[in-house]
C-alpha cells in the first residue's frame, strides 16, 4: 500500500477525531454539533485501518463525512469560524477519500475492466455509499430482526411448498398468466409541461393460496391498486418502451427525469410506458416507496417479485391487444433491471430488453448491506443467505433462461457502481450466455447521460425492430 493511501484512510480518522475533541472543548452544544459526525468518521476510518474491511463501513464513513459538510456550516456559530471551516473542508475532503477507499477495497471480477481513478469518479461512489446506507436505513432493519423467527418460520414452509409443487426445479411454473387487461381507468394529468397518461387499475395479483405471508402481503391495501404512467405519440401505432424505474422511486417526476422523455419520446419517437413497482410511490405501505424490498422480510420480497412481473405482463397484454403490430421492449435501471431481466424469461410478448446496473440477486444484496444487528438476528433463527436465496428462486432471473433472442438482450453496467456492484451485472451477462454488454466508467448513475448508454439502447432497439422516426 502506497503513502497516498495511508494518508487517504487516515484522513476519516484524524477528522473524526478533530469533531470529537473539539465537540467536547465545547461542552453540551458541542456535543450536540458534533458527536454524530465525530462518531461515524472516527469508528469506520479506525475498522477500514485496522479489521479485515467490510465493505458496509464505507456506507456510514460516506454518511459521517455528508452530515459533518451540513453541520459545519451552522458550527460557526458553536465552535466558532476557524474551527468550522477546518471541519467543513476535512468532512468534504473524507467524502471524497471514502470514495476512493471504497474502490480501492472492492474486488473487480475477472473480464470487467478496472475503475480508473479520477476525482469525479470517487464523488460519485461515495454517493452510492451514501445513498446505499439510506436504503438500509429506511428498510426498517430493526423491526426485521424482531420478526426473525416469523421469518424463518414462513421461509420453511414457503421451501417446503415449492419444492412440492415443483417450483424450485422449474421456476417459471410458479408465475401464472395473468388475465388480459380490461378495465382499466385512463387520468389525463401533466408535470410541468410534461404531458401524460395516468393508468390506474386493480392489479388483481394473489400469491398462492397455500402460501406464507399471503394474508400480510393482501393486507397492503394500496399496493392492490396498480399504477403506470404513459406517453403516447398521435396516429399509427409505434413501438412501446416499458421503463421500470429502481427503488424508492414511483413519482412521475422522477420517473421521467431517469428516462429521460425528451430523448426516448421526441428523439426516438418511441411511446413509453413507466410502470410503478410494488408497494412504491402510490402503492407503497409505510412512509418511505418501497420500504419492503430488500428488507429481509422473504416473502414480502418474493410477491413483490412476483406481483411486479404479473402487473406489467398484464400492461404489455393490453398493449399487444390494442395495438397488435406495436413491437414492445423493456428499460429497466437497478431494480427495475431486476424486473426487466424477469421478464425477459416469462413473457414471450418482448422483443428486446435493456438492464442497467440490474441488482439480480436480492439475496446477496441484501446480506451485502444488512445492519449487523439484522443478520445477527437472522442467522440466530435459521435464516442464511443460502435458504434466502433458495426461497427467492422462484423470482431469481438468474433461475430462468431468457425467451429474448440474445442478439436482442443488452447489459449496461458501471464499472464502479457502490450500490449493485459490477458483480451484479457480470453474473447476468454469463447467465444470458454472454450478449452485448457495455461497461462504463462510473457509478450507479448516468445511464441516458452518456453517449455509451444512448448507443447500446440505439443499437439494441435497432436490433429488434423498435427505432422510428419522428
Amino acid at each position: 500500500m502506497t503513502f497516498r493511501w495511508w494518508f487517504t484512510a487516515a484522513l476519516p480518522v484524524l477528522v473524526g477525531a478533530g469533531w470529537l475533541v473539539l465537540a467536547v472543548w465545547h461542552g453540551v452544544p458541542g456535543v450536540f454539533a458534533g458527536v454524530l459526525p465525530g462518531v461515524l468518521l472516527l469508528g469506520a476510518g479506525l475498522s477500514n485501518l485496522l479489521l479485515s474491511v467490510d465493505p458496509r463501513i464505507f456506507q456510514y464513513m460516506s454518511i459521517g463525512a455528508a452530515v459533518g459538510v451540513l453541520l459545519a456550516v451552522p458550527d460557526i456559530f458553536v465552535l466558532g469560524p476557524v474551527a468550522a471551516v477546518g471541519l467543513l473542508v476535512g468532512s468534504g475532503a473524507s467524502f471524497l477519500a471514502t470514495g476512493y477507499l471504497a474502490l480501492f477495497r472492492q474486488p473487480v471480477p475477472l473480464g470487467v475492466p478496472e475503475p480508473e481513478m479520477s476525482l469525479d469518479l470517487a464523488l460519485n461512489a461515495a454517493r452510492d455509499e451514501a445513498s446505499m446506507a439510506g436504503i438500509v436505513l429506511t428498510s426498517w432493519p430493526l423491526a426485521v430482526g424482531s420478526n426473525a423467527a416469523r421469518i424463518r418460520r414462513e421461509m420453511d414452509d414457503a421451501r417446503s411448498l415449492f419444492d412440492e409443487r415443483g417450483w424450485l426445479q422449474n421456476p417459471a411454473s410458479y408465475h401464472r398468466k395473468p388475465p388480459g387487461l380490461a378495465a382499466s381507468e385512463v387520468q389525463r394529468t401533466r408535470s410541468g409541461d410534461q404531458k401524460f397518461d395516468h393508468l390506474v387499475f386493480e392489479s388483481g395479483y394473489e400469491p398462492w393460496p397455500e402460501e406464507p405471508g399471503r394474508e400480510r402481503w393482501l393486507s397492503y391495501e394500496d399496493n392492490r391498486t396498480a399504477h403506470a404512467y404513459e406517453m403516447r405519440h398521435p396516429g399509427p401505432p409505434r413501438p412501446w418502451l416499458v421503463c421500470v424505474h429502481g427503488i424508492r422511486m414511483g413519482s412521475p417526476k422522477g420517473g421521467f427525469k431517469l428516462f429521460r422523455p425528451d430523448h426516448l419520446h421526441h428523439e426516438l419517437g418511441l411511446n413509453l410506458l413507466l410502470p410503478i413497482l410494488p408497494v412504491h410511490g402510490p402503492r407503497r405501505v409505510g412512509p418511505v416507496s418501497g420500504d419492503r424490498i430488500l428488507s429481509g422480510d422473504v416473502m414480502d420480497s418474493l410477491h413483490a417479485g412476483a406481483q411486479a412481473v404479473w402487473d406489467i405482463r398484464r400492461m404489455i397484454q393490453h398493449l399487444k391487444e390494442s395495438e397488435s403490430s406495436s413491437s414492445i421492449g423493456i428499460l429497466g435501471e437497478s431494480l427495475g433491471g431486476y424486473v426487466a431481466a424477469l421478464l425477459a424469461s416469462l413473457d414471450d410478448n418482448l422483443d428486446c430488453v435493456a438492464v442497467c446496473n440490474p441488482a439480480v440477486d436480492p439475496s446477496r444484496l441484501f446480506w451485502s448491506n444488512a445492519l449487523s444487528i439484522t443478520s445477527h438476528q437472522l442467522r440466530k433463527h435459521g435464516v442464511t443467505e443460502e435458504k434466502m436465496s433458495e426461497t427467492l428462486r422462484p423470482v431469481s432471473p438468474l433461475a430462468l433462461r431468457p425467451l429474448v433472442p440474445k442478439a436482442n438482450l443488452a447489459i449496461f453496467a458501471g464499472v464502479a457502481d457502490r450500490v449493485v456492484t459490477a458483480a451484479e451485472a457480470n453474473v447476468l451477462w454469463h447467465h444470458w450466455d454472454e450478449p452485448r454488454i457495455e461497461w462504463f466508467q462510473g457509478t450507479h448513475r448516468g445511464f441516458l447521460s452518456t453517449p455509451q448508454g444512448r448507443s447500446l439502447l440505439a443499437e439494441t432497439l435497432a436490433n429488434a425492430g423498435l427505432l422510428v422516426k419522428s
